[in-house]
């Protein structure tokens, strides 16, 4: 199949765009790349789907989703919550009566957002054993996207659960999760012709942890080649839990710990310095930024740009829906672009082109299949999204990139292909019932809430 007449953004190694571009795809596989009558003439035999002049380019990938929380989008923005307060007041007395099926209608509307806004692949950080990993894993085979699922793992003692108030279906006793988590490997990884990944989704490091569990896992990722992602120097506690350690930072703990490595993904990983950053570079280890998360909150952006500059491979997530209120992909990369310039007090500071490089080939990166996908390049799985540019906050257009950085949203894709499969088209998704989604989910929403006990404090009457 033959897809003409795009303005592509290869993202290859010289960046090239091509306009009037062609794309061919056989099988899997992007077979060739071209100017559009180039291309029609070497394969005049092949079927075309005319692009209509709109951006094509490599599908995004989201490098830290929590899919069971996308039931509760807006559900803690009634009023400012304390960290704890929120995570363990709010927060888990929900996910914590979550059945199977909660935990998939959730997912599933996640996984809908995602596709609906260009993300072809994503890793979950802390899939709990409630939310039905099995349920979870046949839904994304039958969506088509691409998936590192990562099954959570902790080691807390009971009494500090307790202390916290942690709801008990949100803790699991260290050996059983960690078993449960190689079990979900054997069965799921590489599935879906290789769409999905299973990886350790551990828990921060603190009191949420013993130290010596992050060896153990490390230890099981590097024999059997799988990832690790957690949750890393987000905030000013996990500075003082690695220094009452005896480290200097987050970072040398991690290091010494086994957590560090070419599979591993930091979310959010915003103290630190120069001295880290060499560490991650040392052993090729991925930062997660999270730039709609992180303006939520008190502890702000990390160094972006310096990280970047000391070679550090970052990437670009999501979060929750709860944090971020929105699994949008799209509207993310200009949070990004306006993050990293504020915080560097720097319109230089990152170009549109940088900001599109952390969802793209850095994401790739992250999830161990550069060599897969990132690109439009012959040989590379066939991952793109196209972008209807026919609208009036798209036009006139410039310059490709920063159009789709600075004025696209996640809406404004139009098609979705995932190894060379069409799973979106004309912003209809052709491999889930969005309809039965949302139906699903507004019914849901509601019983959860009152099984939960849990009532909204809105700022405003309801009448």
């Amino acid at each position: 199949m033959i897809f003409e007449n795009a303005t592509i953004l290869t993202m290859n190694p010289k960046r090239e765009i091509i306009e009037r571009g062609a794309v061919v795809v056989d099988g899997k596989l992007i077979a060739a790349i071209g100017k559009t009558q180039e291309i029609v003439a070497r394969y005049p035999q092949l079927p075309r789907i005319n692009c209509n002049g709109n951006l094509l380019l490599p599908g995004l990938i989201d490098t830290h989703v929590h899919l069971a929380q996308c039931i509760l989008r807006g559900y803690t923005d009634d009023k400012q919550y304390e960290f704890l307060e929120w995570l363990t007041g709010r927060i888990f007395p929900i996910l914590g009566n979550m059945t199977p099926e909660d935990g998939l209608a959730s997912a599933s509307l996640c996984v809908l957002e995602m596709i609906k806004s260009g993300t072809t692949g994503f890793i979950e950080v802390l899939l709990a054993e409630h939310y039905g990993f099995d349920g979870i894993a046949e839904m994304i085979e039958k969506a088509g996207i691409r998936a590192a699922l990562g099954k959570i793992v902790m080691d807390m003692d009971p009494a500090i659960r307790d202390q916290i108030g942690i709801h008990p279906n949100m803790w699991e006793p260290r050996q059983v999760c960690i078993q449960n988590t190689l079990k979900m490997f054997d069965r799921w990884n590489k599935a879906a012709d290789g769409r999905i990944q299973v990886w350790f989704g551990a828990r921060t490091a603190g009191e949420w942890n013993r130290p010596d569990m992050y060896d153990e896992i490390s230890q099981l990722a590097r024999e059997r080649n799988m990832g690790i992602t957690i949750h890393f120097a987000e905030t000013p506690e996990d500075v003082a839990y690695a220094k009452s350690q005896g480290f200097r930072s987050p970072t040398e703990f991690g290091m010494a710990h086994g957590i560090l490595g070419p599979r591993t993904v930091l979310a959010h990983y915003i103290h630190s310095d120069e001295e880290d950053w060499k560490l991650l570079v040392e052993t090729g280890t991925t930062v997660s930024h999270n730039p709609g998360s992180n303006q939520r909150e008190p502890w702000g952006p990390p160094p972006v740009a310096r990280m970047l500059k000391a070679g550090v491979n970052v990437s670009m997530g999501c979060d929750a829906a709860v944090a971020n209120n929105a699994m949008d992909m799209v509207r993310d990369l200009r949070v990004a672009l306006h993050a990293t310039r504020i915080f560097e007090n720097n319109k230089a500071a990152m170009s549109p082109e940088t900001a599109l490089e952390l969802a793209t080939l850095n994401g790739a990166k992250a999830m161990g299949i550069e060599d897969e996908v990132g690109s439009i390049e012959p040989g590379k799985h066939a991952d793109f999204i196209l972008i209807d540019l026919d609208k009036p906050h798209l036009q006139p257009v410039w310059n490709p990139v920063a159009t789709l950085v600075l004025s696209a949203l996640g809406s404004d894709v139009d098609t979705v292909v995932v190894d060379g499969k069409i799973i979106m088209q004309g912003r209809k998704v052709l491999t889930m019932d969005e309809e039965a989604i949302l139906a699903d989910i507004r019914e849901r929403k509601a019983r959860l809430a009152k099984k939960a006990g849990i009532e909204m404090h809105l700022q405003w009457p309801v009448i």
